[in-house]
């Protein structure tokens, strides 16, 4: 069964388009994409590990719920605006963080890198930084041995934890690589 990763997918958020300069005309037409992005790349018998930020959901969680379940979601590790959502009252697993083992690599999952406990000495999958911070927070950051799965990154469509580690296995040490359009170009590798 294959794993798939995303982040900050904000449905319904309007100021994200200007924030991160999302190319969308509306949150609806955002959300139309991104779903479609999501449904072509997800198989129905995979699974999605969100790592946070599914909405704009600071209130009651009900947001979240419904917009985890259009992405049949499996496992949300929860981000600042999910705050909303209490994780005894959601339908499917909601966690601060989770580890994640592929191949020889142990992932240590978050919304937030700065979050990782500082004993960590393996890779960190994160979002929470979007597009904007690129030179510190490319897709991938294989000399600090980190990888950013913000949606604007991943050209809103998730990542197979599979090709995410093939990548890794290809990418020399000091490499910093800003989007997975570059890693599948450059690296000839299936990310989805």
């Amino acid at each position: 069964m294959s794993r798939y990763l995303i982040s900050d997918h904000h449905f319904g958020h309007a100021n994200i388009i200007e924030y991160c300069d999302r190319p969308f005309d509306s949150p609806g037409a955002m959300d139309s994409a991104m779903l479609d992005g999501h449904y072509e790349t997800v198989p129905p018998d995979a699974v999605l590990v969100h790592l946070g930020d599914v909405a704009m959901d600071m209130q009651d969680g009900r947001e979240t719920v419904e917009r985890f379940d259009q992405l049949d979601g499996d496992l949300l590790i929860r981000g600042n605006h999910d705050v909303g959502l209490d994780p005894d009252d959601a339908p499917f697993p909601v966690v601060d963080a989770t580890v994640l083992d592929h191949g020889d690599r142990t992932f240590y999952c978050t919304h937030r890198p700065e979050d990782v406990p500082e004993d960590w000495d393996g890779w960190v999958i994160h979002g929470h930084h979007h597009d904007n911070h690129p030179e510190t927070f490319p897709f991938v950051a294989a000399d600090a041995r980190r990888v950013n799965v913000s949606a604007e990154l991943l050209d809103y469509r998730p990542v197979r934890l599979a090709g995410l580690s093939a990548l890794l296995d290809q990418c020399p040490s000091n490499e910093r690589v800003r989007d997975a359009a570059t890693a599948e170009s450059e690296f000839a590798i299936d990310l989805r």
